[in-house]
């Protein structure tokens, strides 16, 4: 349960190669940012929103996402386990907290968990769940006020599918046709509704988890550039090594030589 939960201020995030946060990616683990300093935007499940300080943004594990880490951001990042106790929201949610209490509930129960990670003190996997369930509680809580929710309109929830298909499907070589197909629309209304939400069209939402993957593998493993080209669906070496050239500046090889692959 310890290895489950983390917490990681927002800053150490910015420490990291930028790709890691601000391309469409996807985690195995629930994602809370409490962002309490600074503005920019976030994705999630491929609809963009600008967010400010005293804002929550809940992401559910395998969702995929983005989030722009400018220079003045502060706040803290809670890494939560998929826990059916805990309760938590099966869907994303964006609420601006104006309420003190409740900004000052947040950033206490997340700051315990971190003093409790750091303690490794007996019986802490009980101590993690149950601060995991305050944190749930605080959620439904705030939640239930609907106070700074952004609420979703129809187009949303047909890219929120399309999202829920790209998580599972970006290395399967699907084109935007193929993801139209099983949403039961066409090409170009996929499209349109996926720029309208998130300033991108669906071919390049595509293309920008592929790149993010890409990245990932030849960072974190020591898989060939063609074993990588085949799990991503790409159709030739050849192919993936120009598109991700493309897209990033560089070869596979030398984004893989790089010291701090940003």
């Amino acid at each position: 349960m310890s290895a489950s939960y983390a917490v990681t201020s927002l800053g150490q995030l910015r420490m990291r190669p930028t790709w890691r946060v601000e391309t469409l990616h996807s985690n195995t683990r629930h994602h809370l940012y409490w962002i309490t300093r600074g503005q920019g935007r976030v994705s999630v499940g491929c609809i963009t929103r600008g967010y400010g300080p005293n804002t929550a943004v809940f992401v559910p594990a395998g969702t995929v996402m983005s989030l722009e880490l400018p220079q003045q951001i502060q706040g803290l990042l809670l890494h939560m386990p998929p826990d059916p106790l805990a309760e938590l929201p099966a869907d994303p949610f964006h609420l601006r907290i104006s309420n003190i209490e409740a900004q000052a509930n947040l950033t206490g129960h997340i700051e315990r968990i971190e003093r409790e990670i750091a303690a490794q003190a007996p019986a802490q996997d009980r101590a993690l769940r149950g601060y995991g369930l305050l944190v749930s509680t605080w959620i439904t809580r705030e939640l239930g006020r609907q106070e700074g929710a952004i609420l979703r309109d129809r187009a949303h929830h047909l890219v929120e599918k399309f999202a829920r298909l790209l998580s599972i499907s970006y290395h399967t070589g699907a084109g935007v046709a193929d993801y139209a197909d099983r949403l039961g629309v066409t090409p170009t209304h996929l499209s349109r509704v996926c720029k309208e939400a998130s300033g991108k069209p669906a071919h390049a939402l595509i293309h920008e988890r592929l790149m993010h993957e890409a990245r990932r593998m030849l960072a974190d493993t020591d898989k060939s550039a063609r074993l990588i080209s085949e799990e991503l669906g790409f159709s030739s070496p050849a192919y993936f090594t120009r598109a991700f050239s493309q897209f990033t500046g560089r070869t596979p090889t030398a984004f893989r030589s790089s010291p701090r692959r940003n």
